[in-house]
């Protein structure tokens, strides 16, 4: 997955969803950490709006269009 990819991890899993986060330093120096929780549906394509919302959980670690 492409939060991996860029230096995220699973943090943990509870059914059908995960739970992703990636450490990044804010403006004046601050580790803070970011989080997400994400569907894992084999059959089925994550919604738009559930892809927005990962995006901007993620964005303060790995940048405003990361995903899409």
């Amino acid at each position: 997955m492409r939060i991996e990819e860029l230096g995220g991890y699973e943090t943990r899993q509870r059914g059908s969803h995960r739970r992703y986060a990636a450490r990044y330093s804010d403006v004046s120096g601050v580790q803070r950490t970011a989080f997400t929780t994400v569907q894992q549906h084999a059959s089925r394509d994550i919604p738009m709006g559930t892809m927005h919302a990962i995006q901007r959980d993620l964005a303060p670690a790995f940048g405003r269009r990361w995903l899409l």
